[in-house]
C-alpha cells in the first residue's frame, strides 16, 4: 500500500513539472496507464465492487401487497426476540474450551468444588453390587483349589492304581537323538583327503549359470579320466548300449509324394466301375430347366368360395 502511495506521488510530482523540462518519446507515454493500473493495490475477493442496499434487489417470490402491510402479532413479536445470554457466557472464548456441548477442564473450577462431601445417594450408589445368594450357594469355597478330606489325603492305592500309576516305558529299539554338536575325532580333524573326495567336494556347475569355463570345443563339460578313455567295454556293456530297435511289423510313415506304378497308368477300369465313377445325375438350375407355370393361380381357384371349415381355420390364433 505504501508502495502504491509512492508511486502516486512521483507521477503527480513529474506531471507538476514545465513542459521544456520533460524529455520523453511519444513511445513511453503510452505506458503510462498500464503501469499505473499495475501499481494500484489488488482488490480484495470477498470485497464488493459496489455499496449494497438492502431492498435493491427482487425478491424469489412475488409478496402481496397484503404481507408488506401486514401486522405482527405478539406471539410473531416474542419469537422474533433474540435469546438472552447466559450469566457463564463469555465473549470470544477460544475454541479450545468447547468439549462437544460438556463443560471444559480448562474453565477454572471453584474453590468449593474441592471441598465438597458426596450426599446419602451417591454414596450409596458407589457402593459395589453385592452377589447373589444363589452365586454363593453354588461355589461354596472362596479358593478354586478344591478343599481335600483328610482320609482322601493318605489312602491306600490298590494293585489296579499302581499299576497305572507306573510310567510308560521307551520301546526297546528306541534311539535317543543325537547331540547337536558332534563330536569329531582328531584322526579326522589331521586326516588328509584323496583326489576323488577333493574332486567331490567342488561344487556342481548349475544349469542356471549358462555358462562353462573357458576351454578347447572338443573337451567334455566334466573331465574324463585316460583310463576311462582307454577302456574296454564289457560284452554286457556293448549289449545295453545299443538302441532299441523297432517292432518287426513297424511300417514308417508314408511319403506325401508317392510314385504311380507304370500297371495302374495303363489300368482299363471294368464297367461297373465306370457306372460308380459317374456323377449322380442334378437337373441343372438354368432358366430353361424352370417351370415358370409352377406358382401360376388358375382362374378356378380365384373365383372358388372357401368353405366354413377353411374360413375358420384361416383366422389367426387369439393370444
Amino acid at each position: 500500500m505504501e508502495y502504491a502511495c509512492q508511486v502516486e506521488r512521483f507521477w503527480a510530482s513529474y506531471k507538476a513539472r514545465p513542459a521544456s523540462s520533460v524529455f520523453y518519446s511519444t513511445a513511453k507515454t503510452e505506458t503510462r496507464g498500464p503501469l499505473r493500473d499495475l501499481s494500484r493495490p489488488k482488490k480484495a475477493w470477498r470485497a464488493p465492487d459496489r455499496k449494497l442496499v438492502w431492498g435493491n434487489q427482487d425478491t424469489i417470490r412475488p409478496l402481496s401487497f397484503n404481507a408488506l402491510n401486514a401486522k405482527l402479532t405478539k406471539r410473531v413479536e416474542r419469537l422474533a426476540e433474540p435469546k438472552k445470554l447466559s450469566k457463564l457466557h463469555i465473549p470470544n472464548r477460544p475454541e479450545y474450551h468447547n468439549s462437544w456441548g460438556r463443560g471444559s477442564i480448562i474453565w477454572e473450577l471453584p474453590t468449593k468444588s474441592f471441598f465438597s462431601y458426596p450426599s446419602p445417594r451417591i454414596e450409596s450408589l458407589a457402593e459395589p453390587k453385592q452377589l447373589q445368594e444363589e452365586y454363593l450357594q453354588k461355589r461354596p469355597y472362596s479358593s478354586p483349589e478344591w478343599h481335600v478330606k483328610d482320609p482322601s489325603v493318605t489312602p491306600e492305592a490298590s494293585v489296579r492304581i499302581v499299576q497305572l500309576s507306573v510310567a510308560k516305558s521307551t520301546h526297546p529299539d528306541f534311539v535317543a537323538p543325537k547331540q547337536v554338536e558332534t563330536q569329531i575325532t582328531p584322526a579326522a580333524l589331521h586326516a588328509h583327503p584323496s583326489l576323488r573326495v577333493i574332486s567331490l567336494s567342488e561344487p556342481k556347475v548349475k544349469t542356471e549359470t549358462l555358462y562353462f569355463e573357458r576351454g578347447r570345443n572338443d573337451l567334455p563339460i566334466r573331465p574324463v579320466s585316460t583310463a576311462a578313455m582307454t577302456a574296454q567295454p564289457s560284452p554286457r556293456t556293448l549289449f545295453l548300449a545299443k538302441a532299441k530297435s523297432v517292432h518287426s511289423d513297424y511300417l514308417p510313415v508314408r511319403p506325401v509324394q508317392q510314385p504311380v506304378s507304370r500297371a495302374a497308368l495303363k489300368y482299363v477300369p471294368s464297367p461297373r466301375i465306370e457306372v460308380l465313377s459317374t456323377p449322380s445325375a442334378r437337373t441343372p438350375l438354368t432358366v430353361n430347366a424352370i417351370n415358370l407355370d409352377a406358382f401360376k393361380v388358375k382362374d378356378a381357384a380365384k373365383v372358388a368360395v372357401c368353405s366354413p371349415r377353411i374360413v375358420k381355420l384361416a383366422e389367426p390364433i387369439k393370444r
